[in-house]
């Protein structure tokens, strides 16, 4: 009887668990919830691995001994798009640069062709020196303001001290001859930092 009672003894007056495992997982699901909404709320905003909507069909080798600036060119907006430049135009100069302005928002646009002959379209902007102007030397992307340097087919940072903000690439898509954007993506994008 007595084995009993030290039985019943011992139930009573051994501490409760703790239910801090069942809260850790808790706050681990709900970490994991917020984080997946996050991406799932913001996949129509510009990222930098884009799939290309043009391609010229060959390699280009630009010369590490040329510096190729962006071209000024102009655009226009049609049917809710951006008409950042046509192929044709960008096959000729390579590298050029536009704004896009509406509604009291200007935001600096490139387009170039890339080492693999794909074109990339991206907000030309260098968001921690807010430089707006780039120039091609070899196959690296190189900002005129802080001379951070990236790589042209990745983007990639090399060198300096902005390079985990490469021009941000945009979706983009190829309608006849002309690199379209939709004006809500443009609306929509705001600096990184």
């Amino acid at each position: 009887m007595k084995d009993y009672r030290e039985e019943k003894k011992q139930k009573f007056t051994q501490p409760k668990k703790s239910k801090a495992g069942l809260y850790s997982l808790a706050g681990i699901v709900a970490v994991a919830l917020i984080i997946s909404s996050y991406f799932v709320l913001n996949s129509n905003k510009p990222s930098n691995s884009v799939n290309p909507a043009a391609d010229i069909g060959q390699k280009i080798d630009y010369s590490s001994n040329d510096s190729l600036e962006q071209t000024i060119v102009a655009n226009k907006i049609e049917n809710g798009k951006e008409l950042v430049t046509s192929l044709s135009d960008l096959k000729e100069k390579k590298f050029i640069k536009t704004d896009y302005s509406f509604n009291g928002k200007t935001i600096p646009l490139t387009a170039f062709i890339q080492p693999d002959g794909k074109v990339m379209v991206a907000v030309s902007y260098c968001e921690p020196c807010k430089g707006d102007s780039f120039h091609i030397s070899g196959n690296q992307i190189v900002c005129n303001t802080c001379g951070t340097t990236w790589n042209l087919q990745t983007l990639k940072g090399i060198s300096g001290g902005c390079q985990t903000y490469p021009p941000q690439a945009l979706t983009y898509s190829l309608n006849g001859d002309n690199l379209e954007i939709p004006q809500s993506v443009l609306d929509a994008w705001s600096p990184r930092v």
